[in-house]
């Protein structure tokens, strides 16, 4: 299985689905030779412990890291696939905000 780690700012967080909790953080994204930018990337989180303690702990505007796994996903439609990618996420923890990554 395939993994991330993260680090970013809290967007928001939503209910997609009754057992789902997603996540949306602004995260700076920083390629050598290439200038800094800043990118949303949405998360779930489906652990109900998980769910609990994210809503309890945090707050939009939160920095966070985020740990967990990437999801891969097929899909088809008549004679076409799609596949796409999920971040489903393990484990979450505050970070102190320092000037270059904490993104509004």
């Amino acid at each position: 299985m395939l993994s991330f780690a993260l680090v970013g700012a809290i967007g928001c967080m939503h209910a997609s689905a009754r057992d789902e909790l997603m996540l949306t953080m602004s995260c700076v994204l920083d390629r050598e030779g290439e200038p800094l930018r800043v990118v949303w990337v949405s998360c779930v989180a489906r652990d109900a412990c998980l769910r609990i303690h994210i809503l309890h702990q945090f707050r939009e505007g939160d920095l966070v890291r985020v740990e967990g796994d990437i999801e891969q996903r097929r899909r088809q439609v008549g004679e076409l696939a799609y596949h796409s990618l999920g971040f489903v996420i393990r484990s979450i923890e505050r970070l102190a905000p320092t000037t270059r990554s904490a993104v509004s």
